[in-house]
């Protein structure tokens, strides 16, 4: 109790009078920096612990100094370190985040200035006991919101800091573990650096377990804290995403839904659960995960596809988006996790072409009707064709969930010709008596589905979206596919037993948009839903402009619906760019109406048409085109609220298509017909006969091997040649250097030489001056009588 009396006479002051606050904690705070007991430190922080939530501003300005030294000598001391905890994260919490001068933001500044102070937060993590962990948890998930840039840096800087933190999800204490996920999401929210290093602390398998413990998407918040961390660090992640794959973690996705079906295509595990909103959130954070992992062109798309097939993802998501009960949100998400695992993939795309499905469950007043007997399966193929054009009356759809059904599709040939060509032979005309019921009481095949759909747009006239997601649907299978169009263009519509003249499928089709265009009560999607499906049916077609052309009125048409003021402006934009294209591919030499005379009809329109064209190219249904379909929550509830429909007029890969070529058909209108390069039809071509095709081919392949023959020995000898230049070179440079080295010695040589000869001449001069001296001296021996030997005298003469 000694403390707690020293904390009392702090605050009482001298001789028991009552001070003010700022003299109180301008005490307190000379205490901490003064105190050499730790029972006096403890009491001081005690006191600032209560003194701190009514006066924040003058506890920190006199007393953080303290408390931050405080907390680097006495870490060891639970209750010192809890007090502590406590007091910084109170001054550090941000009361009016708008305000940059919040005392928060400039304490946590503070704070973290010295990076020592992060990391001691870090050190203190080792401490088992509850207090301290939580609230230096707290702390660091105060400042991480406060300044999450730095306290990123400092965490990088300190060489346990991340493993410290990922520890904390194994502490069997469930609010040490759950706080300390919420600090991890925040942390890992936008560091690439750091979720790498958070993903190879084996975090991947400690969520795993914790989704495990709680029961999976049936689970409570933590199950989605731990999706969410999961979805932080796999996002745009490439290497996060390998380590993921490589540690079997995608094999247990399924187990993530609670999927215990087998492939049975009547068993339909999903139809009768209870859906409360945890659950919801739990389920879509699971399927986002699938798209996550697949995300479109992604690098590791491809591999993760294969292992989320391999692993039977396929079965549990086509159950939940297919025949199930679930909320519209899951169902949404189930139908684009289909896409997104087929998606470009011909072996996926293959697997999901065989699977069968039951129809989903009758629907009475939103709640199934279990007496109800339930249909044959189907092809799951014509499920998603049935939801996005929404033909079984019983099961209503949202407007997000048939285009997410309708995107699917469109994953089912995405990149496969093979696909497309198998989907188009499926298309028969309906009867003339069926309807959209009928068609899915009778079970017909995909193309035929989408025919019956088409065939008949007043069944769209308050549901527009039926024949929008069906033309959507008809123009992938057509896409760039030549035989796809072929055979599309073989489809006749009209029985002659019944008296009826055969149409071709294009005309048909035609002849709906000039009736939907009459109606002035039509919505305007009806129209460019056909628009979209024949612009794309006729471009880079030469044939299928010639049967366009093959009924007369065509283009009489398409010139009145673009001259109409009353007409929507996008129909109008796409009449004048689908009249371009006509006139562009217009090379086939069965055409019926040549270029020529084409250009006769459209040439005083011309700067009509661009016009048209380029206001399309500009408007808000191009620009805000939404990618892969998606409908916003926001969207859809307005239309619910409202009965209004989403804004969604263009599909964004037409969108694409459009941008990408509406220029060369505005420039190829203004072109004359004698400028056109010659395009030989595909009709011309098949007639010429296989021999000549196959002569033509063989000649070309021998051209090629030919020319490549020829460019490998040319590599070959440039090799060669390289490497003997190269060896030349190395040779030169020896070579210079030893002569160089010579020159080098020759200079030496030359001035010893030099030298010696100077040596040479200096002896000569020497010797001469002493035969000189020698005469001298004899001559002088003699003057004086002396004898000289003979030697002298020889030496003499």
């Amino acid at each position: 109790m000694d403390f707690f009396s020293r904390g009392y006479a702090a605050i009482r002051g001298e001789r028991g009078q009552p001070q003010e606050a700022d003299e109180t904690i301008e005490k307190l705070a000379d205490c901490l920096e003064t105190a050499t007991l730790l029972e006096d430190r403890r009491a001081g922080v005690l006191s600032l612990k209560g003194l701190v939530r009514d006066w924040p501003e003058e506890v920190g300005n006199k007393s953080l100094p303290g408390l931050i030294k405080v907390l680097h000598t006495d870490y060891r001391d639970a209750d010192v370190t809890k007090s502590v905890l406590e007091t910084i994260n109170v001054l550090c919490t941000v009361d009016h985040p708008d305000v940059k001068e919040d005392r928060g933001y400039r304490f946590t500044d503070y704070f973290i200035e010295d990076s020592t102070n992060v990391t001691l937060l870090l050190d203190i993590l080792e401490e088992y006991d509850f207090y301290v962990r939580f609230n230096t948890i707290k702390l660091l998930s105060t400042i991480l919101t406060n300044r999450s840039k730095r306290i990123q840096e400092c965490i990088l800087t300190s060489p346990m800091g991340i493993t410290r933190l990922v520890d904390l999800l194994d502490d069997k204490r469930d609010i040490i573990r759950n706080e300390s996920l919420l600090l991890l999401i925040a942390l890992t929210r936008n560091n690439t650096e750091i979720q790498k290093l958070v993903t190879f602390q084996a975090t991947f398998e400690k969520l795993l377990v914790v989704i495990e413990e709680q029961e999976g998407i049936s689970g409570d918040i933590v199950v989605q804290d731990s999706l969410t961390l999961m979805h932080n660090l796999l996002r745009y992640n490439v290497s996060d995403q390998v380590y993921f794959r490589e540690t079997s973690c995608i094999q247990q996705i399924p187990g993530l839904l609670g999927y215990v079906g087998d492939s049975d295509a009547d068993h339909v595990p999903f139809s009768y659960e209870d859906w409360p909103p945890q659950k919801v959130a739990n389920t879509v954070l699971v399927l986002e995960l699938i798209r996550v992992l697949a995300e479109p062109d992604g690098t590791n798309t491809p591999m993760n596809q294969k292992v989320m097939a391999q692993s039977g993802i396929l079965l549990p998501i086509v159950q939940l988006g297919i025949c199930s009960n679930a909320p519209s949100i899951v169902r949404t998400e189930a139908l684009y996790s289909i896409a997104y695992v087929i998606r470009a993939n011909p072996v996926n795309q293959d697997l999901f072409s065989k699977i069968a499905v039951a129809t989903p469950p009758k629907m009475i007043d939103g709640k199934i009707d279990t007496h109800a007997t339930p249909d044959q399966p189907r092809p799951a193929t014509v499920s998603l064709i049935a939801i996005a054009t929404m033909s079984d009356p019983s099961n209503k759809y949202s407007y997000a969930s048939r285009a997410a059904a309708a995107y699917a599709v469109f994953a089912c040939v995405e990149r496969n010709k093979d696909a497309q060509i198998i989907l188009a032979s499926t298309m028969k005309a309906p009867p003339g008596n069926a309807t959209g019921q009928q068609l899915t009481e009778k079970g017909y095949s995909a193309g035929s589905f989408l025919l019956g759909v088409i065939d008949d747009w007043e069944l769209s006239f308050t549901d527009p979206y039926k024949v929008w997601f069906a033309c959507a649907i008809l123009s992938q299978i057509i896409k760039d596919n030549e035989t796809a169009k072929k055979i599309a263009g073989s489809v006749m519509f009209g029985e002659e037993a019944n008296g009826e003249e055969p149409v071709p499928l294009l005309h048909h089709i035609v002849a709906q948009l000039l009736m939907s265009t009459k109606n002035p009560a039509t919505n305007p999607r009806i129209p460019i839903a056909y628009l979209c499906l024949l612009c794309t049916w006729l471009y880079n077609s030469p044939e299928s402009v010639s049967l366009f052309l093959s009924e007369s009125t065509h283009v009489q048409f398409l010139i009145q619906e673009v001259q109409s003021p009353a007409n929507d402006p996008i129909v109008q934009g796409l009449v004048s760019f689908l009249l371009g294209i006509t006139y562009d591919f217009n090379s086939d030499p069965n055409t019926p109406l040549s270029r020529e005379n084409l250009q006769a009809i459209i040439s005083s329109r011309v700067d009509q048409f661009n016009s048209h064209m380029s206001r399309l190219r500009d408007s808000p249904a191009v620009k805000n085109s939404p990618q892969y379909l998606q409908i916003s929550a926001e969207e859809e509830s307005l239309a619910n609220s409202t009965s209004s429909l989403p804004f969604l007029f263009l599909e964004s890969s037409f969108v694409e298509f459009y941008k990408d070529t509406y220029e060369n058909v505005q420039r190829s209108i203004k072109r004359k017909p004698a400028s056109f390069v010659p395009r030989k039809s595909y009709a011309s071509a098949a007639a010429e006969g296989s021999t000549v095709s196959n002569e033509i081919v063989s000649a070309y392949k021998l051209t090629i091997e030919k020319q490549a023959s020829d460019i490998k020995s040319l590599e070959e000898k440039v090799s060669e040649l390289t490497m003997a230049l190269n060896t030349m070179k190395s040779e030169e440079a020896s070579l210079k250097e030893k002569v160089s080295k010579l020159e080098d010695n020759l200079a030496t040589e030359k001035l010893k030489s030099e030298t010696v000869e100077k040596e040479q001449e200096d002896l000569l001069v020497c010797m001469g001056e002493q035969d000189l001296d020698i005469k001298k001296y004899r001559k002088r021996l003699r003057d004086l009588n002396q004898d000289v030997t003979d030697s002298e005298d020889e030496g003499d003469e």
